[in-house]
């Protein structure tokens, strides 16, 4: 009989792996409260965006995540996608 939890985290796992991997500036932006983190200026309390500049205006997220910050969600989500099919082939 398949354990439950196995299989949970055998789905979980490939699940937010391909999460990671796909969509590497969400993720970075969901863990940093929406801040990147070279936007952590400025003293506590104040709006660390300069100019009052939205995302809309300045390219979105995805032209301001630095590469090395999606490169290493990337691989995170690599290695959850690794475990999630270590934990599928152990179920069977």
């Amino acid at each position: 009989m398949i354990d439950v939890r196995t299989l949970a985290a055998a789905v979980l796992g490939v699940a937010l792996g391909i999460l990671f991997v796909a969509a590497p500036e969400t993720i970075v932006q969901v863990q940093t409260a929406g801040r990147l983190p070279q936007d952590r200026r400025g003293r506590y309390g104040e709006d660390g965006v300069s100019g009052g500049d939205s995302d809309a205006e300045s390219g979105g997220a995805d032209s301001t995540t630095p590469s090395k910050w999606r490169r290493l969600v990337q691989a995170v989500g690599v290695a959850l996608i690794f475990g999630g099919l270590y934990f599928a082939w152990t179920l069977f």
